[in-house]
Order: structure tokens, then C-alpha cells, then sequence
């Protein structure tokens, strides 16, 4: 049974704005798990597939780097043919909602991405937070973390906004990025990651009484 004093947090991120760092370093300081890529093996394991077949479609950000970043027109047709068995996007939403419904009713814990707002939308004790930052500052992170030109940086981040937007909208009926449907809205770009942390913390403290 869920405990009284549970809380969670779930962190909705724009690509290269620091969510991931932001969640963990939440997960340390308040001690409660930091829930990512736990759901991806869970998700693989009940289908009984390998991680990397969830992956690519759970996450998508993988089969996009693959194709955009060798070659614009770059295609690589799958064909059907004695192909194993292939969840739909719907099933795989529904087995990860699952997931986070019982990681929430288990115990406190930081869950990053995957319409975690939404999926425990009627959960008591949920912090939502979504996290941003300026398009030049993802725009440089992406460039120098992949040797990319700032056009090419640019043309991924726009591309998988538009994705993630599609994919959350598809799901929950919201638009990813209006403001009205989190609790807390940060720019990493003027507030910093730590400071982000500090906030995020505060705010715990002031909702959940912790």
C-alpha cells in the first residue's frame, strides 16, 4: 500500500536542458530513487525482448542520431518479413504507465520523462516540473557534445521537440509545452542546474511538508 508520507517528483525535459542531471542530483539529496532507464529494462523484461528493441522506440531520440547525423536523406527500410513479435506504441505506453504507477504507489521517487505527470495526474502527492533552456545554449551543448554544426544541432533539437510534443500529445491530450499543466516551469539557462535543484528542493519542503 502506498504510504502517507510518499511523494513524487517527475521531471519533463526539453533535449540538452539538464533534466537528467537536475533528477539525479534531487534523487541524492532527498534520498529516493532517481527512476530512468529502470522502466526501459522492466518494459523489455515483461515483453520478454532485449532493451535495445524497447529502446529505440521507447526512447526514439537513438534511430533518430543514427539516421539524421549520417546523411539527410539517409533511409533504412525494416522489412516485415519472419520479424519477432513488435508491441505497439500503445501497448508500450500502457506497460510503462503501469510501471510508474506502482514505483508511485511503492514508495517516494524522481521520474524522468514518459508522461509521468499525466499518468499519476490523479496522484495526491505529485510535484511536476518541466524543465527548459534557451535554443543557443542547447544549440552549443549539442554542437560540442557531438561535433556537430550549430545548423545540424539545431535541426535535431527542433526535430525531436516536435517528436516528444507529438508523442505526449498523442497519449495525454496535452500540449508538452504549456506551462499550465506543471507545477514548476524552469530555465536552466538563467537559473543554472544547481539552483534548479535548490528550487525544486524548496518547493518539496513547502508542498509535501518534508
Amino acid at each position: 500500500m502506498q504510504m502517507d508520507d510518499n511523494y513524487v517528483i517527475t521531471i519533463s525535459h526539453q533535449l540538452e536542458c539538464g533534466g537528467a542531471y537536475i533528477g539525479k542530483k534531487l534523487s541524492e539529496a532527498l534520498s529516493i530513487p532517481f527512476v530512468d532507464r529502470q522502466i526501459l529494462k522492466k518494459v523489455a523484461d515483461s515483453l520478454s525482448l532485449p532493451e535495445a528493441d524497447i529502446e529505440d522506440r521507447e526512447e526514439r531520440l537513438s534511430s533518430f542520431w543514427q539516421g539524421f547525423l549520417r546523411a539527410e536523406l539517409f533511409s533504412d527500410p525494416i522489412t516485415a518479413a519472419g520479424a519477432d513479435y513488435s508491441p505497439s506504441d500503445r501497448e508500450l505506453y500502457d506497460i510503462e504507465s503501469e510501471f510508474i504507477e506502482q514505483i508511485a504507489e511503492k514508495s517516494s521517487a524522481v521520474i524522468l520523462g514518459r508522461g509521468g505527470r499525466y499518468i499519476l495526474r490523479d496522484y495526491p502527492r505529485q510535484l511536476s516540473v518541466f524543465v527548459c533552456a534557451d535554443m543557443k545554449d542547447r544549440i552549443k551543448r549539442i554542437s560540442e557534445k557531438y561535433r556537430v554544426s550549430e545548423d545540424v544541432a539545431r535541426k535535431i533539437i527542433e526535430k525531436n521537440d516536435r517528436e516528444r510534443n507529438a508523442y505526449i500529445k498523442s497519449f495525454t491530450k496535452l500540449e508538452w509545452l504549456d506551462a499550465k499543466t506543471y507545477d514548476i516551469c524552469i530555465n536552466t539557462s538563467s537559473i543554472g542546474l544547481d539552483n534548479a535543484v535548490k528550487i525544486i528542493k524548496d518547493c518539496v519542503s513547502s508542498k509535501f511538508g518534508r
